[in-house]
């Protein structure tokens, strides 16, 4: 009975190893695929003059916000022979249930062309809302640049910024503004950072 539940467990080893093996590349295609549909979607008015660019790697200082990686990696989109503006992953582990993680679309003037969250586990039918399928929150700060606001408003209405919270959910926006600001704050400091070489 134990060699049958060993035989059992080897050969159900074996088959969850080859279907991994084999499903592992198709995965990796579609989430890029995914990525490329994201990023299309995020900086589609960019897109209308110029075209992404191969993505270049950034090694920011230590005085990067915990929104941005040590190394960043950026996407230009350029018209040949000018850079329009940069995508920029970036995340909170701030959000109700753990990290949620966005891509920001930034002109040459570093105002927000688009902003979406990309990955979160928020409570559905609550912080699910920075999902732009279902609510036009994000959109809110199309069009601003960091110095458009005053550094206090920068934050949701609770804390006394502009943004305003969800009915019963005031964790995911907090989060959510808290590190775009941040973000947007850093590189208004650091433009050089976002230039392409």
């Amino acid at each position: 009975m134990s060699l049958r539940l060993m035989l059992f467990g080897l050969i159900t080893s074996a088959l969850v190893g080859v279907v991994y093996v084999v499903t592992e590349p198709m995965i990796a295609e579609s989430k890029e695929t995914a990525r490329q549909a994201a990023l299309y979607a995020l900086a589609r008015p960019l897109l209308q003059q110029g075209e992404l660019q191969a993505p270049q790697t950034r090694t920011l200082p230590p005085s990067r916000p915990e929104s941005l990686a040590t190394e960043l990696t950026i996407t230009p989109i350029s018209d040949g022979d000018q850079t329009l503006g940069v995508i920029i992953p970036l995340e909170t582990r701030f959000g109700y249930n753990g990290t949620i993680r966005f891509l920001l679309a930034l002109d040459k003037d570093r105002r927000i062309v688009g902003f979406r969250a990309v990955e979160h586990r928020e409570t559905p039918g609550l912080g699910d809302q920075i999902d732009v399928k279902k609510s036009d929150w994000m959109h809110a700060f199309t069009g601003l640049g960091y110095t458009d606001l005053a550094t206090e408003d920068w934050a949701v209405t609770p804390d006394g910024g502009i943004f305003d919270v969800f009915t019963g959910a005031t964790i995911t926006p907090r989060a959510t503004v808290n590190a775009l600001a941040d973000t947007l704050a850093f590189f208004e400091a650091n433009p050089a950072l976002l230039e392409v070489e």
